[in-house]
């Protein structure tokens, strides 16, 4: 009797340990693609942290390449280090200060255009983790950065006639840009008015004058173009001559980039 119950208490142990074995499996290990243990050359490959959808791990998983391409664009980095000493020179205290951080801005497209694979699986909590492999080379890499710095414009006077002026526009970014519109600004400074409103009449001291110019849309990238503007205030009048008027023009040029960004430019004659 005594081997019986020992051995009836010993297999009651076994199955005991046997059911703690079956219930203590290994985690899962996630599946990780090969395009992301091993990416390729050109391309930029994202994942997502874990999220509770597939479309909301893959947006984070498309958030994580255009990071690393900002990256790549240029990152502006910032460093503040300080080391302050105080207490007694029996008992000082030093307290040292070293941050260093690290800004990224820039225009990014084609993300999810240039997507060539996806994957997907889920954690051991359920959720779900996505993973994107982007083809985006070195080109447009160039060309992101091109349109990040943005247009530069610059305008220069070619010659003025009786009734219009001749400007020379200049884009030398890389960067296309629509001339589409032209202010110009009119200022006259008489030199003559205090004498004259002293000793004859008075007369005023200078006076603005603003031109609305309507001109055909001009497109520019990488090279200059002419525009005329036709206004009647180039030369003086015989009043400007009396008055010893001194007469500065300003023009500004406005249109857009190739992205709807404004742009302007101006030049003083």
């Amino acid at each position: 009797m005594k081997l019986k119950l020992l051995l009836a208490i010993t297999g009651g142990m076994m199955i005991c340990l046997f059911g703690n074995l079956a219930h203590a499996q290994p985690e899962k290990t996630l599946s990780v693609p090969d395009f992301v243990t091993s990416v390729p050359l050109g391309h930029f490959a994202g994942i997502s942290p874990p999220a509770s959808s597939i479309d909301h791990a893959r947006k984070l998983a498309v958030s994580d390449v255009v990071r690393q391409v900002l990256s790549a664009i240029g990152i502006e980095y910032h460093h503040n280090f300080t080391d302050l000493i105080s207490g007694t020179p029996y008992h000082p205290k030093r307290v040292i200060n070293d941050q260093l951080s690290g800004v990224a801005h820039g225009v990014v497209l084609g993300v999810d255009q240039n997507i060539v694979q996806s994957s997907w699986c889920r954690d051991g909590s359920g959720k779900y983790i996505f993973f994107v492999l982007v083809h985006y080379p070195y080109e447009l890499i160039s060309n992101m950065r091109r349109l990040s710095k943005g247009a530069r414009v610059i305008a220069s006077l070619i010659s003025i006639s009786d009734n219009n002026v001749r400007l020379r526009v200049s884009q030398a970014n890389g960067v296309p840009v629509m001339i589409s519109s032209a202010v110009v600004l009119i200022q006259k400074r008489n030199r003559f008015a205090k004498a004259i409103s002293f000793f004859v009449w008075h007369v005023p001291s200078g006076s603005d004058h603003r031109v609305s110019v309507a001109i055909d849309p001009v497109h520019i990238c990488n090279g200059s173009r002419e525009i005329r503007l036709p206004f009647d205030e180039c030369k003086k009048s015989i009043s400007d001559y009396l008055l010893g008027a001194k007469i500065e023009r300003v023009v500004v040029l406005k249109g857009y980039d190739c992205l709807g960004r404004e742009v302007s430019t101006k030049v003083v004659f």
